[in-house]
């Protein structure tokens, strides 16, 4: 007892520990994470395999996924609803993908509220992540790109930034 509390209090006196970054058992690659879905038609299931039922047959390929877990070949994902099942691996792909949560969201030629619009997402549209900055991703949708605000998508953790 006395052994962890000197550990504890070294540990405090440090200053903030980082939380260790999870990583999946299968995969090595970081837990959770966002993909997103490959095939038009996937099963999502209620446990990790073919015997087991299925909650939602998802009919849209290209929507964001983000995996929470993994087991074999099968990937427990949350959807933009918070909708919670497991997909087969093969179903999914690494390609970043953000689906608009606002009712009507600019697409801007800069990353800045000042800059003019290109075009708008309604709500429910998916579009290509293309990188994301702290408070802004290039997308893109067919011949359309531009920025759009992390506030008005869903498919990227807070803070997040790629190229």
């Amino acid at each position: 007892m006395k052994r962890w509390s000197l550990v504890l209090a070294a540990l405090l006196a440090s200053g903030p520990v980082a939380a260790a970054q999870e990583v999946g058992k299968e995969t090595g690659l970081d837990i959770p994470r966002y993909v997103s879905i490959r095939a038009d038609e996937a099963n999502l299931r209620v446990g990790p395999g073919g015997e087991y039922p299925v909650l939602w047959r998802l009919t849209r390929a290209g929507m964001p996924a983000r995996i929470v877990d993994e087991e074999g070949q099968w990937r427990e994902v949350v959807l933009h609803d918070d909708e919670r099942g497991w997909l087969h691996a093969p179903l999914l792909s690494g390609a970043r993908t953000l689906y608009v949560v606002a009712r009507e969201a600019p697409i801007r030629a800069k990353p800045s509220e000042e800059s003019a619009v290109r075009a708008y997402a309604d709500h429910s549209v998916v579009l290509r992540a293309e990188a994301c900055q702290p408070d802004w991703c290039e997308v893109r949708k067919g011949d359309i790109g531009g920025w759009i605000s992390r506030a008005d998508v869903w498919g990227v953790f807070p803070g997040e930034t790629f190229e």
